[in-house]
């Protein structure tokens, strides 16, 4: 859908924008259309910039880009706090990406990291990207979620990078600690958020309450252990603790590695070609763990848990081993367990195990936000009542919720997972 671009997207910011990176061309117009759905993104704004121009040559040029820009309306902004998150994302593309991609360069590795969209500029209040779209990437469906073929390769993307952390950690100690650890910050779970956050996680806590107690019924061990864990006065700090960064394991996570924020690339016979990841807000220095058991979590069904959890976690390791390995090739002074592939199988067992609560804790919010319709979900570009974005003064605090049965049966089959294992 063509809409009016926002007030400082114009033909002159383009033709600046791209001339380093095209300067053979001459861009002469360009079109914005919203660049996603409602229910697809909450803490920013997308637009797909459709740029045409032309050549040297005179020939016919065209480009598709996606500027995200923080939210017109100073409430909703401030209501998912989209400046700390906008900031957190600019210093991923600006400070911690490059560090560790010219780490990369330094290594020889057969599958090198490369997942993440070109980033043409990035500032406190907006990013330009390449519209990962014009090459064939899509996303996948939200409420079916992911299936055994698309978790591998998600899962084997998310293995690189977190490969990147811990090799570039073991040889470049200071540098990475100071340019990759510190330039990412973490922007929900802080003590300091707690007050703010007091009554979205009240609203959370007891939707998922009710969908818990209508599938499973009063009076079980499994709805006694859920209400344990929910406990308004404690559940909160248990998060903040969960994300706190724990050594030798501790890399950098993506942070919010759900179904939107993970695009895939296809043959013309379906089969996956390539795996590219966006929106990095949530960025955080933690376990490798946090990522894993969002994407899991959050975006699988138990049937599929149960038949390939076991394999998932293989596989990611297998690839966590063999990228670590070709990234400290001829280091020979290095000593550390992760190097050992026995040992590092042991670690990302304990954390797995450790954070479990941290998944079910995002499952509380991310399941509603993933099976609910679109029309439940808040819209970015207007208001409920139809004004403009920057008139609107509505408050977005509270959650999405919806009791719909498969939310009911999604929250309820986490639960029981998670107590008959011994996580929760």
């Amino acid at each position: 859908m063509t809409m009016q671009a926002p007030h400082n997207l114009t033909l002159e910011f383009l033709r600046k924008l791209l001339a380093e990176a095209e300067p053979d061309v001459t861009v002469s117009s360009f079109e914005v259309a919203t660049g996603s759905g409602r229910g697809d993104n909450y803490t920013a704004m997308l637009y797909r910039i459709h740029v045409q121009g032309t050549t040297q040559d005179g020939e016919p040029w065209k480009r598709s880009l996606i500027y995200k820009c923080l939210p017109d309306n100073p409430t909703r902004r401030q209501a998912f706090k989209s400046d700390v998150l906008f900031r957190n994302e600019v210093a991923f593309y600006t400070q911690a990406l490059p560090v560790l991609l010219e780490f990369q360069e330094t290594c020889t590795v057969s599958s090198p990291f490369r997942a993440a969209p070109r980033c043409y500029l990035a500032h406190d209040s907006e990013l330009v990207l390449e519209d990962l779209c014009a090459r064939g990437f899509v996303m996948a469906d939200r409420k079916a979620g992911l299936d055994a073929q698309h978790c591998r390769a998600a899962m084997r993307e998310l293995a690189l990078l977190h490969a990147l952390s811990l090799a570039m950690k073991l040889r470049r100690p200071q540098e990475f600690a100071t340019r990759v650890a510190a330039c990412v910050q973490e922007a929900l779970f802080v003590p300091e958020n707690e007050d703010w956050y007091r009554g979205y996680y009240r609203a959370a806590t007891r939707n998922a309450l009710t969908v818990v107690r209508e599938a499973l019924g009063d009076g079980t061990l499994y709805l006694d252990k859920f209400r344990e864990f929910i406990d308004n006065s404690k559940f909160f700090r248990r998060m903040v603790s969960l994300v706190e960064p724990r050594e030798p394991l501790a890399v950098l996570c993506h942070g919010d590695y759900w179904t939107n924020n993970i695009l895939f690339r296809y043959s013309e016979t379906g089969e996956i070609l390539e795996v590219c990841l966006v929106d990095f807000q949530l960025a955080r220095y933690g376990s490798p763990a946090l990522d894993i058991v969002n994407l899991l979590y959050c975006c699988t069904s138990r049937e599929m848990r149960l038949w390939h959890m076991a394999g998932l976690l293989s596989d990611y390791h297998a690839t966590l081993n063999k990228a670590l390995r070709q990234l400290t090739q001829g280091a020979t002074d290095l000593e550390s367990d992760i190097l050992d592939p026995d040992c590092l199988w042991e670690m990302l067992q304990d954390e797995m195990h450790r954070c479990g609560k941290y998944g079910l804790g995002l499952a509380l919010d991310m399941i509603p936000i993933s099976v609910c319709d679109s029309a439940q979900a808040p819209d970015l570009y207007v208001s409920s009542d139809g004004a403009k974005p920057q008139e609107a003064g509505i408050n977005n605090t509270l959650p999405v919720s919806t009791s719909s049965e498969l939310c009911q049966r999604r929250m309820a089959e986490l639960v029981q997972e998670l107590v008959d294992n011994g996580n929760l």
